[in-house]
This record gives structure tokens, C-alpha cells and sequence, in this order.
């Protein structure tokens, strides 16, 4: 039994107006005809790419917690810190919500987000998706909104140069690491098309109840 997965729609985020979209060859993109914004985008290799820059992402996260994040050098006096650190000196401090507020949004949110931008590659690819799969989709969609890893990164560069006139700063390789951890972190999310996963997500759930013998 053939099925055609091509007569699909989506709402347009800008201005809610519901449109038809074909399946869309690689490389195209789909344009609301109400006020021209970008309804949905069909990237090459799209799955690859998610995988290979969230598992380097997760990497760079892994490398980050491990070493100094930065070193603080006063009147002979020398401080490094860890980025897991700065969150249990927040707590000592007293300084519970914003403690919570990183731990939570700058450390947790985003490896959350690169850590299902993996698993949704890696279950699209082999297969192993189910209705469920569409629901986790839907709630990265809504979370990616909280995602402030690079706006905690430009904060602390801006924080060293305010602070550099009064003490020695040197970074530390956890810094670079968490850099690179953002840059592989907005690589991998700008690969994130919810339309393009879900359509892939319900052709391999409706395959499969065509074939109930395939897993």
C-alpha cells in the first residue's frame, strides 16, 4: 500500500495562517504567502549534521566542567574556578535563585537541548521513533526559547574586560572549551527544522503500522 506523505501543512509563526507545504526537495525552503516568513527549511543532510555537532557539542560540555574555567590573580594571591563551581560558590554566597538560575538555564537547558538534538538523529536515522518522539519535538520547540548559553559566555567576556584593570585574568581551557561548546550548540540547532523531523518521524511511524512486521 503506498501512502503519500506530500499533502502536509503548517502554521506560520508570524502570522498564524495555515499552508499547504509539498514535500520539499533538499536544499528548498517554504515561504508563508501571507507575509513571506520562513514556514519551513529542507537542509542536506540535515540528520548527520545534527548528530555530529551535538556529539561535539556534548564533548566540549564534558571538557568545560573539567578544568579552570578562569584564573584570578591579586597581589600574589592566585584563584581558579571551575564552571560547576561558580554554581556551589552562588549557593554559599546565598545567592540561591541566581545559583538555580544557572545551574538550570545555562548548564542544564542546554545540554538537555544537545542531548535530544543527538538522540533525535540517531532515532529518525535507525528508525526507532514513535508518536511519543513528535511530543519530545514539540517541547524542545518550546524550551529552545531558554536557551542563554551564549549569552552567559558574552556576559563573563564582558565581565573580564570590566575586571582586568584590577587583577591579572587569564582563561583556562574550560573557557575555550565551553566556547567551542556554543558554537557547536547553535550549529546544531540551526539544523533543528520541528516540520521537516515531524514529517520524517510520521513516514516512519506510518510505515511502520502499513508493515507491522518491521520494528
Amino acid at each position: 500500500m503506498h501512502r503519500d506523505y506530500s499533502h502536509s501543512h503548517a502554521i506560520c509563526h508570524e502570522c498564524d495562517l495555515l499552508t499547504f507545504v509539498g514535500d520539499l526537495p533538499a536544499g528548498h525552503k517554504a515561504i508563508c504567502p501571507r507575509c513571506g516568513a520562513v514556514l519551513t527549511r529542507s537542509r542536506k543532510n540535515a540528520l548527520d549534521r545534527m548528530l555530529v555537532f551535538g556529539l561535539t557539542a556534548i564533548i566540549c560540555l564534558l571538557f568545560s566542567t573539567l578544568f579552570s574555567y578562569v584564573d584570578l590573580s591579586v597581589q600574589g594571591q592566585e584563584r581558579g574556578v571551575t564552571l560547576l563551581e561558580t554554581v556551589a560558590v552562588l549557593f554559599e554566597l546565598q545567592e540561591r535563585a541566581l545559583a538555580l538560575f544557572m545551574a538550570v538555564i545555562i548548564i542544564g537547558l542546554p545540554t538537555f537541548f544537545v542531548g535530544v538534538t543527538a538522540w533525535l538523529a540517531i532515532s529518525i536515522k535507525w528508525e526507532r521513533v514513535s508518536a511519543r518522539t513528535i511530543r519530545l519535538l514539540r517541547i524542545v520547540g518550546h524550551l529552545q526559547f531558554w536557551n542563554m548559553a551564549e549569552i552567559f559566555f558574552l556576559g563573563i567576556l564582558i565581565s573580564m574586560v570590566k575586571v582586568s584593570s584590577m587583577v591579572d585574568v587569564e582563561v583556562g581551557t574550560s573557557f575555550w572549551a565551553y566556547a567551542m561548546f556554543n558554537v557547536f550548540l547553535i550549529a546544531a540547532l540551526a539544523q533543528v527544522d520541528r516540520y521537516q523531523l515531524a514529517q520524517k518521524i510520521k513516514r516512519i511511524v506510518q510505515d511502520r503500522q502499513v508493515s507491522p512486521g518491521a520494528v
